[in-house]
């Protein structure tokens, strides 16, 4: 009787766990999707071109994805839950801080700062569940995880919206650093491997290289054609920016309903078969977007990236948990690292592609990519070529 309260104390603490880490991804998601929305009424109101707002997008993103090689290290000596909750604070009080703000300059400067603390929680987030959660549960818990933390991507459009139309855009930033200072304080620390010998430990093997290609490449298709599907609904199809907006949310939505379903398939088709299983439904959504130029297909489309992103991307995840156990903090750095830096190579990749043929041309392109790229899934995570441990 004592063993099976026990058992059930631990589950209790380890959803506990899982929501407050989802709500810290939650909550940065929704602070950078959110602000693009509201741009052009932060341009009226700091008195700057909405082309100058804009870089308010980069002030954030580019911080988030450099530091991410610091986070990692810092979170293996540190301790995990203490890296997250120091990140959070100092992310919070810089978005209170920007919704005081009262010049271009200064938002400027303080979304800089915002990102370079977000930048310590998902990744950190993603070891700390490695470290808690067995390896036949991990993937089934990072998809929940992942799925509170995108629909912060797709309530964070909605809600920026929202809060710019009625209220003010000073008010977003004010409503997100209040929920991130509400979480409560825990010291925890570990020891920790030499930040040289972790490295050399991580890349040691052939299952790194192959892991972090898989993630880079992942970056830059999916991603990089990711990013021109609101110009084509747009500019093709004719769709409004709110009705784009709105059809893109459905990506973080059925990434949401996804996440219901991973444990499923898991039992069905195995780990192994589980990154081509989830870029073959990736290929399928750009088919069907490229081969059928209509609104009700880009919604679609969205909705089956969706559900292939979670399949695909919390496949790698997990495997990057089982990388080097004793350092995972540094793993997950590096594998944010390099799907930040696919995020930077596809896009100009694609975009040169679209300017040279248009849209057509993009959306072929990266279908056939994501073809090649299913191929490459297959091959390297099969069961006999590649194994991970616990796997």
């Amino acid at each position: 009787m004592e063993h099976g309260s026990h058992c059930s104390s631990q589950a209790r603490s380890l959803q506990v766990l899982l929501w407050g880490l989802g709500l810290a991804g939650f909550l940065v998601n929704a602070d950078n999707r959110a602000v693009a929305p509201v741009l052009p009424a932060i341009a009226n109101d700091l008195a700057v071109r909405e082309a100058a707002a804009g870089l308010l997008v980069s002030a954030f993103s580019i911080p988030y994805g450099l530091f991410q090689l610091i986070y990692g290290p810092i979170a293996d000596r540190a301790g995990k839950i203490r890296t997250i909750l120091a990140a959070l604070a100092l992310f919070s009080a810089a978005d209170i801080a920007c919704s005081f703000a009262d010049s271009f300059p200064s938002l400027f400067v303080l979304r800089i700062v915002s990102g370079t603390f977000a930048a310590g929680i998902i990744p950190t987030s993603l070891a700390q569940i490695g470290d808690s959660f067995a390896f036949e549960e991990r993937q089934t818990a990072i998809s929940f995880f992942m799925s509170l933390a995108m629909s912060g991507q797709a309530l964070g459009i909605v809600i920026g919206s929202m809060l710019a139309q009625f209220f003010s855009w000073k008010i977003m930033f004010l409503s997100v650093g209040l929920a991130g200072a509400a979480a409560p304080a825990n010291p925890a620390s570990q020891e920790s491997i030499p930040l040289r010998e972790r490295y050399r430990r991580i890349f040691a093997g052939a299952q790194s290289w192959i892991l972090f290609f898989a993630v880079c490449l992942e970056g830059a298709v999916l991603f990089g054609g990711f990013t021109y599907l609101g110009i084509y609904g747009n500019r093709v199809l004719g769709l409004t920016y709110f009705a784009v907006g709105l059809i893109t949310a459905g990506f973080s939505l059925a990434a949401f309903a996804g996440s219901r379903f991973v444990n499923a398939a898991l039992k069905k088709v195995g780990q192994h078969r589980m990154p081509a299983l989830g870029s073959a439904i990736l290929t399928l959504a750009f088919a069907l977007i490229w081969l059928v130029p209509h609104w009700a297909a880009l919604l679609a489309g969205f909705l089956i990236l969706g559900l292939g992103y979670i399949f695909l991307h919390t496949t790698l995840q997990t495997y990057a948990t089982e990388l080097l156990p004793e350092a995972r903090g540094t793993c997950m750095s590096l594998f944010a690292f390099f799907l930040f830096l696919g995020n930077g190579i596809g896009p100009a990749g694609l975009g040169w592609l679209y300017d040279l043929g248009g849209a057509s041309a993009m959306l072929a392109g990266t279908t056939l990519a994501l073809f090649i790229y299913t191929l490459f899934c297959w091959a390297a995570f099969r069961q006999r070529f590649i194994r991970f441990s616990g796997a």
